[in-house]
């Protein structure tokens, strides 16, 4: 796979109205201790799970029920979730209503299986959005014309719960640029790939069909002054198989990309807060099927974070494997481009590198993309690095 070239992505960029990225987001503050953006690896542990599944409820096959035990029992996940369409859970009666809030609370089982509360919200105007939160109280809102049409009536309604909201399909086409409109803190990241195929950019290698807005790719966004977003994948399974690489019933796409997609999170401990909060932190890295572990990091500041600094980068990427590593490529984000600074070929299981970004000028992002040799592929979360300025003051 090759990253959208400057001049393709400059020309997207000239025609679109920029500046509606919203303001870098802090960490944010949890119940649970946090991974610091300074602590690296050590002390954290890779949870894999698929975030995007549907079920009878909506517009799927199987029961939530068969659903989170299939993500347990059959793909050896660590947590799971159900993103049932509110449209349709809507026009449930209390009794099924009252059954899908209970799931997190029968299924949840620290230490070995995690369950989120999630369901999403369905709009062709302003893409799709996958909410997701540990209340499963949380209100459901549908995008129906009269209830929560515009994603700033979606985040009103919202306001005072805790939640994370992930545009999903971003490259569909749509009336609107999903990145619009923001919610530094609630959105928090975009969901980059599914069996619906890939929304980087519009040379995906498996890109979204049959009809895509290229100003919608998630590279376009994030070159969007103030953008950060964190990187996710989901299977949006219908047939109700998370993670499941079967060909899907009601996606007639997915007969050629049947890759399912998981999120790995970098989190303090196998519990629902902490894989929560990892992703709203960012800490997180997708992959199109194949479970693998990567760490990726610079100046020992993990995925997801950003930070200030007088000295060059250094991006340390450990990768890990059961099938062959082909290619590892570091993607800078500077200004309105993005490249590939740097690109190794391996052909191990192990990859393990560091390297100094010496062109690095006032400030840039950077993320990883791991290639396999069975073509799945993993990218990981930016980090964001901004120069300490002569006379500024490095954050406490």
């Amino acid at each position: 796979m090759k990253v959208i070239t400057r001049a393709i992505l400059t020309l997207a960029v000239m025609m679109i109205v920029s500046g509606c990225g919203g303001n870098p987001p802090g960490e944010i503050q949890s119940p649970v201790r946090m991974a610091g953006q300074h602590q690296g690896y050590d002390d954290l542990v890779a949870l894999f799970g698929d975030p995007h599944v549907h079920t009878v409820l909506s517009d799927g096959d199987e029961s939530p029920d068969f659903a989170l035990r299939y993500a347990r029992d059959v793909m050896d996940f660590d947590w799971g979730v159900v993103t049932d369409h509110a449209e349709s859970l809507e026009e449930e009666d209390f009794v099924a209503l009252d059954y899908y809030r209970s799931l997190p609370a029968k299924y949840d089982d620290p230490g070995n299986f995690c369950v989120l509360f999630g369901y999403e919200w369905t709009s062709n105007t302003y893409v799709h959005r996958n909410i997701y939160s540990l209340d499963s109280t949380t209100p459901m809102l549908s995008r129906m014309p009269d209830a929560y049409p515009h994603p700033d009536d979606l985040w009103g309604a919202l306001e005072g719960y805790d939640v994370i909201t992930v545009p999903h399909h971003p490259m569909m086409a749509s009336t609107e640029l999903w990145w619009h409109y923001t919610n530094p803190g609630v959105e928090t990241s975009v969901e980059f790939y599914s069996k619906w195929g890939l929304s980087l950019h519009n040379d995906n290698d498996r890109p979204i069909t049959p009809h895509r807005k290229p100003e919608n790719g998630v590279f376009t966004a994030l070159v969007q002054p103030g953008a950060r977003y964190g990187m996710i994948a989901g299977t949006d399974t219908h047939m109700t198989r998370p993670g499941s690489r079967l060909e899907e019933s009601r996606q007639l796409n997915a007969l050629t990309y049947s890759q399912p997609g998981l999120t790995g999170v970098w989190a303090t401990e196998h519990t629902r807060e902490a894989i929560y909060y990892a992703m709203k932190n960012r800490h997180t890295y997708g992959t199109t099927g194949t479970k693998m572990i990567l760490r990726f990091s610079v100046n020992d500041y993990i995925m997801g974070s950003e930070f200030t600094t007088s000295e060059l980068p250094e991006i340390y990427i450990q990768a890990e494997s059961d099938v062959p590593i082909v290619r590892v490529a570091v993607i800078k984000i500077e200004g309105v481009s993005i490249d590939e600074i740097k690109v190794w070929e391996p052909d191990t299981t192990v990859f393990e590198v560091s390297y100094v970004d010496s062109e690095f000028i006032d400030a840039a992002a950077y993320m990883v993309m791991v290639e396999l040799g069975n073509t799945d592929m993993a990218l990981s979360s930016p980090v964001w690095v901004n120069e300490l300025k002569t006379g500024s003051q490095a954050p406490i």
